[in-house]
């Protein structure tokens, strides 16, 4: 979370992107981009990571269907055994139903709460929101937040200009 650095506005993303590399040959590492447009270019310029809701809905879905089999069997087949036409307590295909609605509702619900997550939207407030023109990160206008805790921030200068920014706003630049 970036309390206090440095954030500069860029017209297009190849100016960004530019940024970001020489951000990176400067040694700073803790970057944070704000764009109009989702974009591979710069998550790959950024080192992100695939996202892993994919394995949160995989382990939400199989812990829903496997407590739910679970919750069926020890309620009908081991508390409540009842003999009905000769059906054994234990009959699989009748917990099928409930078992793989528990599934897909566990895992929605998992990859519900994992993106609010990792979009950070969990937050009521983020101290980015209070530098002036930010907003334009939502139509037409690229940003790049340095966070002032990042040793090498001393070492940025004029990179951010030079690359193509259009205002910095902040600290060391």
């Amino acid at each position: 979370m970036m309390r206090h650095g440095i954030a500069a506005e860029f017209a297009d993303e190849p100016a960004l992107l530019a940024a970001i590399r020489r951000a990176r040959a400067r040694g700073l590492s803790q970057l944070e981009v704000y764009s109009p447009v989702p974009s591979e270019q710069i998550d790959a310029a950024l080192g992100k990571p695939r996202s892993r809701l994919a394995v949160a809905c995989g382990l939400g879905a199989l812990a829903g269907a496997l407590g739910a089999y679970a919750l069926q069997w020890y309620l009908v087949a081991y508390l409540y055994p009842i003999d009905l036409g000769g059906r054994p307590p234990h009959m699989p295909l009748a917990y099928l139903i409930i078992t793989i609605e528990m599934g897909f509702l566990v895992g929605a619900l998992a990859v519900f709460v994992g993106f609010l997550i990792a979009a950070r939207l969990v937050r009521l407030w983020d101290p980015i929101s209070d530098v002036p023109g930010i907003e334009s990160a939502t139509r037409d206008k690229f940003w790049l937040a340095i966070d002032g805790d990042d040793p090498a921030i001393s070492q940025l200068g004029d990179a951010l200009h030079d690359a193509g920014c259009v205002a910095t706003f902040g600290g060391a630049a």
